[in-house]
């Protein structure tokens, strides 16, 4: 009874039971319900039993009540806070959030938690803090992404890395012109190559790679103007492809990917 008005018996079933003989199996924490068993009975015997047999079901009964609480707030999602702006490279982050269903909540540019006042800058539970936004997508794609192997992993984070370090210099890099993109040279040669045989970089599914690779791509016509890409017509196709995706022109804005479907010509 006393256990009902603190609040530690929920409900009338968890009650009836506690009150009532049960044989009780305490293997793996849990309690196994059935009729009491027809035992010799003794007088000092059976008071023994009893009081054994409600000790047991006290105990497995709040083992599972706890567990039960626990399990609630293990699967209870808070948002991430992402410190940004749209014309910042914010919105890589905003895709994948949108593409990956995670959830995600935008706070003002400044103040930035980034020890150089920059953005993006992401705020999690547990005291979490991660800026640049090669970084923050691949701290996504750890929490949300079901990957749970270094071998799994390797595959998305390479590219995301490639962005950052040398996708990054190709777009933006020689005259800030982005016409790299369109010339020979053996990145882009590669790329295309690689998109000649794929719709999308790591088992032909859209991922956090392509988010990563193709938002520096997107970026250059909306900078740099149109460019002819005729002598890479799968990357242009590629470009295209992700930025005909809704969650794409949702990050990014409409007028950001109409420029990259009607400046890429080739």
């Amino acid at each position: 009874v006393w256990l009902a008005a603190a609040g530690l018996l929920q409900d009338s079933t968890a009650f009836a039971w506690l009150s009532a003989p049960r044989l009780v199996s305490p293997t793996a924490g849990s309690v196994r319900l059935g009729l009491a068993a027809e035992q010799p009975k003794t007088a000092s015997s059976g008071l023994g039993a009893t009081t054994c047999a409600l000790s047991l079901a006290l105990g497995a009964s709040l083992a599972a009540l706890g567990a039960r609480r626990q399990s609630r707030s293990k699967t209870r999602l808070f948002a991430a806070r992402l410190h940004g702006s749209q014309q910042t490279r914010s919105p890589l982050v905003n895709w994948y959030c949108y593409e990956a269903d995670i959830p995600l909540e935008m706070r003002d540019p400044r103040p930035s938690p980034h020890p150089f006042g920059q953005v993006p800058c992401l705020v999690d539970d547990g005291g979490v803090e991660i800026f640049e936004s090669g970084a923050i997508l691949l701290y996504l794609m750890d929490k949300y992404g079901g990957i749970n192997t270094p071998e799994d992993r390797a595959k998305y984070t390479k590219w995301v890395v490639f962005a950052n370090a040398t996708l990054e210099s190709v777009c933006f890099g020689h005259k800030m012109s982005g016409a790299e993109i369109a010339k020979p040279g053996r990145t882009m040669d590669k790329l295309e190559e690689i998109l000649s045989n794929s719709e999308y970089l790591v088992d032909n599914t859209f991922s956090v790679a392509d988010v990563a690779v193709c938002s520096y791509l997107n970026y250059v016509p909306v900078f740099f103007g149109g460019q002819n890409m005729s002598r890479r017509p799968n990357v242009a196709a590629y470009m295209k492809r992700c930025a005909s995706r809704p969650a794409f022109a949702k990050a990014f804005g409409e007028g950001h990917a109409k420029s990259v479907m009607t400046k890429i010509t080739g």
